[in-house]
């Protein structure tokens, strides 16, 4: 890593795309705050850096309701921080290991919402019973269950693994992963499986299902729904704190 690298540790002056990255990223903690997808300070976004040198996530032992810019923190690629950057989130590794192994995924969320904590340990799948399990069944979106990671062995490497083929992950008593080609995507996705699970919480085991040509027929005329979704749920974050977006 040299000092001309876009996220060199040793690279202090910041681009106007560092900018817009980062206030995209605040931007998605508020919405997962007031999506009530918050756990204390547990759980992370990250996304890809413009110029392809590294990451911006978001650091440690801060809530999502708190984050604004100084919280956002460049990372190399090889998990270095920029100099004088504040300590990234703890599963940081999680994120470089998910977008080393997914080119086509920008961004990574990691949260740990009630719901789909509640349903991670149910030993069930998600079913398509709302518009939000339309979006989350095979073959396009195939949750994984996994035991919860430890801090040893390379738990990133396996997570990252589990989750190949697919757009989120259920670890077993530890929330949900979810990833997006943007970073919207990947926010309004966490949404889908918070409410998917909360719905079927609620159901129980007697499911009426939607058929598998709804489901399909649901799926290609909604392929920009996640998109919408994101761009309310960031309107209504806004409204909510009284800021401008």
């Amino acid at each position: 890593m040299t000092p001309t690298d876009p996220l060199s540790p040793n690279r202090d002056a910041p681009r106007v795309s560092d900018r817009a990255t980062r206030f995209d990223v605040v931007a998605a903690c508020r919405v997962l705050h007031e999506s009530h997808l918050s756990n204390t300070v547990w759980g992370l976004v990250a996304v890809r850096d413009s110029d392809g040198g590294g990451i911006w996530v978001t650091r440690e032992g801060v809530g999502f309701s708190e984050v604004g810019d100084d919280d956002v923190v460049a990372v190399c690629l090889d998990g270095t921080a920029r100099r004088g950057s504040p300590e990234a989130d703890a599963e940081t590794e999680l994120a470089l290991a998910i977008l080393a192994r997914r080119p086509e995924v920008t961004a990574v969320v990691r949260c740990h919402s009630l719901y789909a904590t509640a349903f991670s340990v149910t030993g069930r799948s998600l079913h398509a019973i709302s518009h939000e399990g339309c979006h989350l069944v095979a073959p396009d979106q195939a949750a994984w269950r996994r035991e919860a990671p430890g801090r040893a062995g390379g738990w990133a490497l396996d997570v990252a693994e589990a989750l190949t083929g697919s757009q989120y992950l259920l670890l077993a008593g530890h929330g949900l992963v979810t990833v997006g080609a943007t970073l919207g995507e990947a926010v309004a996705l966490a949404n889908y499986v918070e409410k998917a699970a909360r719905l079927q919480l609620l159901a129980g085991d007697e499911l009426h299902l939607v058929s598998p040509a709804e489901v399909e027929a649901k799926r290609l005329g909604q392929l920009n729904r996640p998109r919408l979704s994101w761009d309310y749920l960031r309107r209504r974050a806004f409204e909510v704190s009284g800021t401008a977006s």
